[in-house]
């Protein structure tokens, strides 16, 4: 049996746009995910601040806001912040290059003792049952997220690639002039 010829340069260009265009539909894909995630985890803390305590005059008297009112949603997808109101990454947070993830929580210094619980304070949790009840209804959040990308796809994917075609020409004709 004959080995095969190489292909055309037709061919191989073909193939290498269709290799671009599956990267960019997979990046539409992931960026949906991760706004189904941003709105998954505002919908924690939502039902997480109506079941937070609140107490004014205490918040107040220890110079904090009401512990309701500090949560905060962060999703870093692909290794970057996406999506978020957090100023940074939360402390000890792992995000690997390949993964999205989605950090829901309270800024509130108290969060942790009211959620846990002390020697002499009984847990009172709210987070973490608002976490457990989204978590089971997760799929229409996110299916929403990447069914809005995944019809912008192919158009993402064609202004991208000329976008990286006028980036490529600027930098060979800098490259040139310099």
């Amino acid at each position: 049996m004959p080995s095969p010829s190489r292909p055309s340069d037709r061919v191989l260009h073909n193939r290498q746009v269709r290799i671009e265009v599956h990267r960019a539909a997979l990046d539409a894909l992931t960026l949906g995910m991760a706004q189904g995630l941003f709105h998954l985890g505002n919908a924690i803390i939502e039902e997480a601040s109506a079941a937070a305590p609140r107490d004014p005059e205490k918040a107040e008297a220890r110079g904090v806001p009401m512990m309701a009112d500090t949560g905060s949603v962060q999703v870093w997808a692909l290794g970057k912040r996406t999506f978020g109101t957090w100023a940074k990454r939360p402390k000890g947070g792992k995000v690997l290059p390949d993964q999205a993830v989605l950090f829901v929580g309270f800024d509130s210094p108290l969060a942790h003792l009211v959620e846990l619980g002390t020697v002499k304070m009984a847990a009172r949790p709210f987070l973490m049952p608002a976490l457990a009840s989204a978590i089971a209804n997760a799929g229409p959040y996110i299916k929403a997220g990447m069914s809005r990308y995944a019809a912008s796809a192919p158009t993402r994917t064609a202004k991208g690639i000329e976008i990286k075609a006028r980036i490529a020409a600027a930098r060979a004709a800098k490259d040139g002039a310099g």
